[in-house]
């Protein structure tokens, strides 16, 4: 089985965005001071130079050979929903034909700024779920994409706010 983190140190995250907090710009010290509701862990996303925070309900999955080769490299499942899935994968593309390619699709991208880092948002709807999705370019001229299903339904809404959230670099 493939493992996509490294586990830090336990933390309490809160499952709102911040009031006020500008919706082109999300940064995770907006979720700080209500940090106390969602039991879980900061993490490094496997070769990717980043960390994420994930939920305690969220287990690594075993990935299928298959699947690995299509670039994903993270699956959690919740222990709670099964449908409550997200992921992440690279991409053997550059982000600005990786954009154009979901808007010829009729899902538009819109930026968004994660702690710094430029990014694209855009929402997926297929068999009655929802999904959104964070993609950013990287160095190497791919890009890595995060999908959180059943974004639309709570609890899932608020946690996958907070994680996007805590998307950052990682020391």
């Amino acid at each position: 089985m493939m493992r996509c983190f490294e586990f830090l140190k336990k933390r309490s995250a809160a499952a709102a965005f911040a009031a006020g907090a500008d919706p082109h710009k999300i940064n995770w010290s907006d979720f700080e001071a209500q940090a106390a509701n969602t039991e879980g862990q900061f993490a490094h996303v496997a070769e990717t130079g980043l960390k994420m925070f994930v939920p305690a309900e969220f287990k690594d999955t075993e990935i299928p050979e298959e699947t690995l080769k299509g670039g994903t490299f993270m699956v959690l499942k919740s222990s709670k929903e099964e449908k409550a899935v997200i992921n992440a994968q690279i991409l053997s593309i550059d982000i600005d034909t990786f954009k154009a390619g979901m808007e010829s699709e009729g899902k538009p991208a819109w930026p968004v700024e994660v702690n710094g880092l430029n990014s694209f948002q855009f929402m997926i709807e297929a068999n009655g779920v929802s999904t959104a999705c964070l993609a950013f370019g990287t160095e190497k001229g791919t890009v890595l994409t995060f999908s959180f299903t059943l974004v639309d339904q709570e609890p899932y809404t608020g946690l996958y706010k907070m994680m996007a959230a805590s998307i950052q670099r990682a020391e």
